[in-house]
């Protein structure tokens, strides 16, 4: 679970989610307008991959002591399918939705985890209507997948006051 709103354990939250799903064989951190070929040119790169885009991050400040940072973005899982291989075009959406299902399955249920305990921190809000939408085959060529757009508030005030 996000302890608090610093950008490390965004990206380590995220990134621990990829590593521990069993159908994700690598996990990217990037702006998308880097291209697929950023992903897929690593030397240790499989699919299906997961992508955490770079975030658009907002401090607000909820007017009882507690600031929080809001992080917007998108989680993107992707696999390859040929374009000319209609099959293989829709188990690659099928896949890679059952993934990302997973993903939003498990931040609603890190949600539902906060203030259980004086320690706990966690979310202090996750926007519980997240859209889902294929990702762009003029930008992903041969590729096929899904991006999940998130919207999350998390505990700022250990790492600004």
């Amino acid at each position: 679970m996000l302890l608090s709103a610093d950008f490390e354990s965004f990206i380590d939250y995220f990134k621990e989610w990829a590593e521990n799903d069993p159908d994700i064989k690598f996990f990217l951190y990037g702006g998308v307008e880097l291209g697929i070929d950023y992903a897929t040119g690593n030397s240790n790169f499989e699919y299906p991959f997961a992508w955490l885009e770079q975030p658009e991050i907002e401090t607000e400040d909820n007017g009882a002591g507690q600031l929080m940072e809001k992080y917007v973005f998108g989680v993107s899982v992707i696999t390859k399918a040929d374009m000319s291989d209609l099959e293989a075009q829709n188990q690659g959406s099928i896949e890679t939705i059952r993934i990302l299902y997973r993903l939003q399955r498990k931040l609603l249920a890190d949600n539902k985890k906060k203030n259980r305990r004086p320690t706990d921190i966690g979310f202090v809000e996750l926007d519980t209507n997240m859209r889902k939408t294929e990702v762009d085959r003029g930008w992903a060529g041969n590729h096929r997948g899904w991006r999940l757009e998130i919207i999350l508030k998390l505990n700022a005030n250990t790492i600004l006051l």
